[in-house]
């Protein structure tokens, strides 16, 4: 799943148009076209769009709206997150009570699979004090939404990918027995990039855990 929360609409055209097209599917609620763009991008599901203030995800328009019951669960096999907030702090459960949507709010109710070390928002804390160390000058040309860790405790093996612009890649990260794992990756790298392991007290670099290919066999 990808997270990039980007705040300023600079980004190439290309990419703003396809993610405003995403959006726009949503907030008309044009549900068969909302799910032939997520055919092309399923990764991008709980993506709001770019430079809006709102922060609405799909999932929250779908709550909105008062969609039907199938068009909700069929957002949330494709991986939309239930413990998303909007830029007010508002989830989709949220959204659909004060609206009146009482059909969807049993379904739209977050259930925790895999919890966070304890306690989750000193996790939380470290990994983006870790973020802004690693990225912060990308942070300062172009403004992004830090990425919160509850959507990781949605499924036994979430795994998400914060992209990071002026970074030339991103953050991937995930939960692993009682620590988050994170990797810092770019294109410009010439290795694997950097690996980190983040407690609720501290983080630490750690060595790549990709197994390097075997050596070719003697001549």
């Amino acid at each position: 799943m990808e997270w990039d929360a980007l705040t300023d609409r600079e980004p190439s055209a290309w990419y703003r148009e396809e993610r405003d097209r995403l959006s726009d599917m949503a907030r008309d609620a044009n549900w068969s076209g909302l799910f032939e763009e997520l055919r092309k991008h399923p990764t991008r599901v709980n993506l709001p769009r770019i430079g809006i203030r709102t922060g609405y995800a799909p999932l929250h328009q779908a709550a909105w709206h008062g969609a039907a019951f199938p068009v909700v669960s069929r957002l949330i096999a494709h991986g939309a997150w239930r413990t998303q907030r909007t830029r007010d702090g508002q989830r989709a459960v949220d959204i659909a009570r004060k609206q009146g949507h009482t059909h969807l709010l049993e379904l739209l109710e977050p259930v925790v699979v895999r919890p966070l070390p304890s306690p989750p928002e000193m996790l939380e804390h470290r990994f983006h004090s870790l973020l802004r160390e690693r990225t912060g000058s990308c942070f300062e040309a172009t403004e992004h939404l830090l990425p919160p860790l509850s959507p990781l405790t949605e499924a036994p093996a979430v795994e998400i990918t914060f992209t990071v612009f002026g970074m030339m890649g991103g953050v991937t990260y995930r939960l692993e027995d009682d620590h988050l794992y994170v990797h810092f990756h770019s294109r410009m790298d010439a290795d694997d990039g950097e690996h980190y392991h983040v407690t609720p007290e501290s983080w630490s670099k750690i060595k790549s855990p990709r197994v390097p290919p075997p050596p070719p066999p003697a001549p």
